[in-house]
């Protein structure tokens, strides 16, 4: 978190990234809350240090794209029988990959889906 902090600082918007760091958190402690023990408090700190990374906008894509790829994985899990629907599905890989992918072709997806509603 503290290198996120500092490159916000230096290279980018530092109120970016605490918009970013809220917005994060706030989504994910809802999850957390409503899933009641589904969701572990490990991706809620994870998504945090992303949403200090990314900003706000691609915070909000780096969750998206780990929710939609997440989602897709565990409905195959489920339909192969690899999984079963009493077994947990970690998460926090699906947010480091995404929060990779957003950190360096975070504006062009985003410029991708905007002008999917235009």
């Amino acid at each position: 978190m503290a290198a996120g902090i500092i490159y916000a600082y230096y290279f980018g918007d530092l109120w970016q990234a605490v918009y970013g760091a809220m917005v994060s958190v706030g989504i994910m402690l809802v999850i957390y809350w409503l899933s009641r023990g589904g969701m572990g408090f490990g991706d809620v700190k994870l998504a945090f240090v992303l949403g200090v990374w990314l900003g706000l906008e691609q915070s909000l894509a780096c969750l998206l794209i780990a929710f939609v790829v997440g989602g897709v994985v565990g409905v195959m899990l489920l339909l192969t029988g690899i999984k079963s629907r009493k077994d947990a599905i970690p998460f926090g890989p699906y947010l480091c990959v995404s929060g990779w992918v957003c950190l360096f072709y975070g504006t062009e997806i985003l410029n991708l889906y905007w002008q999917l509603w235009q």
